[in-house]
């Protein structure tokens, strides 16, 4: 009897022992895994942020371009201004004129 209750205790520690290292297999593929995800989850932060680096500079690009077209737009503007002005000078130049072939 008392080797049966022996032999009953080794088979039950070996099946504890056999457990402990499942267990201990199935959470080193857990942790693999996690690292994997982790990998995975870093380069996508490093792929987003080489976008996000990209469109800041193509953002950038568009100010500039914005800002020499604004500043084209307000030279013409002035230009502009300028040619209005001489045109309304020339317009009460020629009305002098005419005004002052009529009288003779």
């Amino acid at each position: 009897m008392m080797i049966i209750l022996l032999w009953g205790f080794i088979f039950l520690l070996a099946l504890a022992v056999i457990f402990l290292i499942w267990l201990q297999f199935k959470n080193q593929a857990d942790s693999s895994s996690d690292v994997q995800h982790q990998q995975q989850v870093e380069q996508k932060v490093l792929h987003l942020e080489e976008h996000l680096k990209k469109t800041l500079e193509i953002m950038q690009d568009l100010a500039k371009k914005m800002q020499v077209q604004q500043d084209a737009l307000d030279k013409t503007v002035q230009k502009t201004a300028q040619l209005e002005m001489q045109n309304a000078e020339l317009v009460s130049l020629l009305a002098k004129a005419v005004k002052s072939n009529q009288d003779f």
